[in-house]
């Protein structure tokens, strides 16, 4: 276990250096994919690229101070930014196929870089579409990363088209309080952190799981429609974000999902050595 603890940590940025080295290797990862085994349109990929070699950019021209002990630092892409992380490992554990998970049990948020965000007709043209088009994949609940300032949906540059068909997916809900429309509600009045949605095999119809639980008494499968009108209400909820929303990490571990991490900001001072006007 020794050894394999030791192996985690040569791969964990622990300063500018090692931390520039990660995205680097990010940056390739992506270019490789993209010329070899593309699994998203170009589109897609040059944002992703162009988002990761600017960050380099930046992150080579500041001053990054190396991580105190038992510290990293971790960057993660979503569809709507890019977030340098520093985090605190706690512990380890070792899983049945002998893989390392990291403990993290705090986290601090040190640069946020926002996704360029396009307005339907810009994402139609680039897409080759119409913004008819774009409109009906948001109401009909697939284009899932859509987001809607105002009364204005805009699209993430890092973002696919949907694909044919549905695909399942899991909800999360970053509030302290979702408010449902009635048709869908919880049991026991509880409001779910955690909204999962399938389609079981051989039904007509679609399963709906809040925190792991039937959502509705009595329980029963949601037609097209109330599947539709129950993403289109997460989707327009600034709070709420899903599965798919997930770019990427680097480096690239397994960090343990039931320790629930600390996250702060403001006063770095709360690490020993931490000089804030370092960033």
């Amino acid at each position: 276990m020794n050894e394999l603890i030791e192996k985690v940590w040569t791969i964990l940025p622990t300063n500018k250096q090692s931390l520039i080295e990660a995205l680097d290797k990010a940056s390739k990862d992506v270019e490789y994919e993209m010329r070899n085994y593309p699994q998203h349109t170009i589109q897609y990929y040059n944002a992703l690229y162009s988002l990761l070699n600017k960050v380099i950019l930046e992150i080579s021209s500041r001053n990054i101070f190396d991580a105190p002990k038992d510290w990293f630092y971790s960057f993660v892409i979503s569809n709507k930014s890019a977030t340098l992380y520093i985090k605190h490992v706690a512990g380890f554990q070792k899983d049945e196929d002998g893989n390392v998970k990291l403990e993290i049990n705090e986290k601090f948020r040190l640069i946020n870089y926002p996704v360029k965000l396009l307005t339907v007709e810009e994402y139609a043209a680039a897409q080759k579409t119409e913004a008819v088009t774009i409109r009906q994949w948001i109401r009909r609940g697939k284009l899932r990363n859509a987001i809607k300032i105002g009364g204005e949906w805009r699209i993430p540059e890092i973002s696919d088209p949907p694909a044919r068909g549905f695909t399942p997916v899991t909800y999360y809900n970053r509030g302290n309080y979702l408010s449902l429309p009635k048709e869908f509600g919880v049991a026991f009045n509880q409001f779910p952190n955690i909204i999962d949605i399938y389609k079981p095999e051989k039904e007509k119809g679609y399963a709906v799981l809040f925190d792991s639980a039937p959502a509705l008494i009595p329980q029963r499968l949601f037609s097209d429609a109330e599947r539709e009108k129950l993403e289109l209400f997460l989707i327009s909820n600034p709070n709420i974000t899903n599965s798919s929303s997930i770019v990427g990490m680097w480096p690239q571990v397994e960090e343990d999902d039931n320790v629930v991490p600390i996250k702060r900001s403001g006063n770095m001072k709360l690490i020993e050595g931490w000089d804030e006007n370092m960033f």
